[in-house]
């Protein structure tokens, strides 16, 4: 990840950093009623269990500079990933309830062993509004491992967390169905013995879960 940050730099950076863009900062007791944005939301994780999904902003350092990335997390059994988006545009409306951030995904090529990193043409949108100090709702459009962010598709309301959620979520929705996926896989070998099936469908599940959790969990 961090050359992947060394390529995508400058067009990482150019989005800037989430610092100022909300203006509002806690409620006063007058507006406690009608909740707006501080820069402490910005900073926390987001999870919803119904739709086994996470996401975050995160703000690293590359090249002495400061950039921001947008992560979100699908936990969803056998199609669970974790999709990096660059921030092109993060702005607060009016009333400081809403936040609208436009991104574009990074793609992964994998070519002869050798992998390679590029932004989506395509930029998507996403408006995440403050209904309460720790409910925030958005939309999540996509099926399968195509699942993302979006403006249109299923409404979900997600909370706000201090902790990543992703341990916890690849856990209980991932593990098991991976658990069962590679146990399938290996029961169908001949060549290999009982203790050795369960070994191996183990090691690939838990292999798999610890590396889902890095994703998400990723360290600039």
């Amino acid at each position: 990840m961090k050359r992947l940050m060394v390529k995508l730099g400058l067009v990482v950076l150019a989005a800037g950093t989430l610092g100022g863009v909300a203006a509002p900062s806690v409620a006063s007791a007058s507006t406690k009623k009608t909740p707006t944005f501080t820069n402490t939301d910005l900073k926390r994780y987001y999870k919803n269990a119904k739709s086994k999904t996470a996401f975050y902003f995160k703000t690293y350092k590359s090249n002495g500079k400061t950039g921001t990335l947008l992560i979100f997390g699908d936990f969803n059994g056998n199609n669970a990933n974790v999709k990096y988006g660059v921030p092109t545009s993060i702005k607060l409306n009016k009333t400081g309830k809403t936040l609208t951030t436009k991104y574009k995904l990074i793609e992964f090529k994998t070519t002869e062993n050798k992998t390679t990193t590029s932004l989506t043409k395509k930029a998507y949108t996403f408006k995440l509004t403050k209904k309460s100090s720790t409910t925030f709702s958005t939309k999540v459009t996509g099926s399968k491992l195509n699942r993302r962010l979006a403006t249109s598709g299923k409404s979900v309301t997600y909370s706000k967390v201090k902790k990543s959620p992703a341990s916890a979520y690849a856990k209980k929705y991932v593990k098991p169905a991976l658990q069962k996926k590679y146990t399938k896989i290996f029961n169908s070998s001949t060549e290999l013995t009982a203790a050795q099936k369960k070994q191996y469908a183990t090691q690939y599940t838990n292999n798999a879960v610890k590396t889902m959790i890095n994703n998400f969990n990723y360290k600039s």
